[in-house]
């Protein structure tokens, strides 16, 4: 008999058979018979979630800025303190360091006013170094107000004079672009603007470390102070402190 219960077990074996074989063909995952069938075929079909980012390490601190270098002027009116711009105006501010660590303006005066600048210069209003350093301009230093310190031009006009150098007390943009300025007054400026002509300068200390610049202009520094021994000669000035070795430059 086609419906006897033998018939029908064997019929239903070969269709999950069949259906088994077809779920292997396909890719599908296995069929288990049962109420579980469901939720282990989801289970196998489930995808691993995604791996998170790898985190991006803090960006290295930025390297400390390097300490000013200054100058601090000792006057009869009192102190005042300038800033020497080295990254604008390197070479005026080795010439000048130069001149201070030899003592150049120490026991000089103030030899010129007006109603924008005290000039000085050591040791004389009228002494010639027997040399002249090359201007240096820079957009980030303007006579746009008081506190400006600039070296005096050279009598040739095309150069920056090697020992005369004045503070201004207001703006004066027509020398802009034709003056040398190489450091700006950072304390004191009540000072400068009580300074009166013969005032004098006693002396001029540096703070800060100036070994870098001088080794990098040692070359140039030597020649001035030749030409600096020289000149003192020639007006028969007392003699200036020894120069001090400045390192090689690498």
């Amino acid at each position: 008999m086609t419906g006897s219960l033998p018939y029908l077990a064997t019929r239903a074996t070969a269709v999950l058979a069949l259906a088994i074989a077809t779920a292997a063909t396909l890719g599908i995952g296995p069929i288990v018979a049962g109420p579980s069938t469901a939720g282990q075929t989801a289970s196998s079909t489930r995808q691993a979630a995604p791996a998170a980012p790898p985190t991006a390490s803090a960006p290295a601190p930025p390297p400390p800025a390097a300490a000013p270098l200054l100058a601090h002027v000792q006057t009869g009116k009192g102190q005042f303190t300038i800033e020497l711009r080295v990254a604008e105006a390197p070479i005026s501010c080795a010439n000048f360091v130069n001149l201070v660590r030899r003592g150049a303006y120490d026991r000089s005066a103030v030899h010129d006013t007006t109603r924008v600048l005290r000039q000085c210069g050591g040791p004389g209003r009228s002494f010639d170094p027997g040399y002249v350093i090359r201007r240096e301009f820079s957009a980030k230093l303007m006579f746009e107000g008081p506190g400006m310190v600039a070296m005096q031009k050279a009598p040739d006009g095309a150069h920056a004079h090697g020992t005369q150098f004045f503070v201004t007390v207001k703006e004066q943009p027509r020398w802009n672009l034709d003056i040398p300025i190489f450091a700006t007054v950072s304390g004191g400026q009540d000072v400068v603007n009580m300074l009166e002509l013969g005032d004098p300068i006693q002396r001029i200390e540096i703070d800060g470390d100036p070994a870098p610049l001088l080794a990098r202009f040692a070359k140039e520094i030597a020649a001035w102070n030749t030409a600096l021994d020289a000149a003192m000669v020639q007006a028969k000035l007392p003699p200036l402190r020894a120069a001090e070795a400045a390192a090689t430059p690498r």
